[in-house]
């Protein structure tokens, strides 16, 4: 069982992050747990002592990762308040500078690929995802009329697509015309399918 304590809370999120650094940095191939203690400013034995494997230090990364796209959501939803702008501003979150970064996306990926081969990872990423898309489900909800809700699963599958294929398509050619495209798009496809 982990240690409860506030320092080890505090070491465990230190290590997150110095994972994370790492990863962006020289991605995951040239990840190793020397690496991300140097970076921690720690031993080695600390990673192991705070963490059962490399496989739960990655999911803490991860988590961290997502919370930067958590951040954004907050920030941009404050002081929004009708559904279509709540849903704009929800997905604009995916898309700002931050989450944008090459190096944060090359990581993303990184991580994505991972998780095909590791369970952990896997269980983690399938817990964002799924997070991320019950929220959208949410936003849909709130947009759509009483008689159009069962085209929201749907809905949400084309959008959750879209916006991994933007991310990917930024990464390769950075082009902001296209996500300000498929950001608009899925927007239009939400009003004209849900009858908002």
């Amino acid at each position: 069982m982990p240690d409860p304590s506030p320092r080890a809370k505090a070491r465990r999120l230190a290590i997150a992050q110095a994972a994370l650094t790492c990863l962006q940095r020289g991605g995951y191939a040239k990840l190793t747990a020397r690496k991300i203690a140097a970076q921690a400013g720690m031993s080695p034995g600390h990673i192991s002592y705070h963490f059962a494997n490399m496989d739960e230090v990655l999911s803490e990364a991860y988590i961290l990762a997502s919370s930067r796209l958590r951040q954004a959501e907050e920030t941009l939803l404050a002081s929004t308040f009708t559904p279509a702008l709540r849903l704009e501003a929800f997905l604009a979150a995916g898309f700002t500078p931050d989450i944008l970064a090459p190096d944060h996306l090359r990581m993303r990926v990184d991580l994505w690929s991972v998780a095909l081969q590791h369970p952990t990872i896997a269980a983690t990423e399938r817990a964002l995802y799924d997070r991320y898309r019950t929220a959208l489900t949410q936003h849909l909800t709130a947009l759509s009329s009483p008689a159009k809700t069962a085209q929201i699963p749907a809905v949400a599958d084309l959008i959750m697509a879209t916006l991994d294929g933007l991310w990917l398509d930024w990464l390769r050619r950075n082009d902001a015309g296209a996500v300000a495209n498929g950001l608009r798009l899925c927007l239009a496809l939400a009003r004209a399918e849900l009858g908002a």
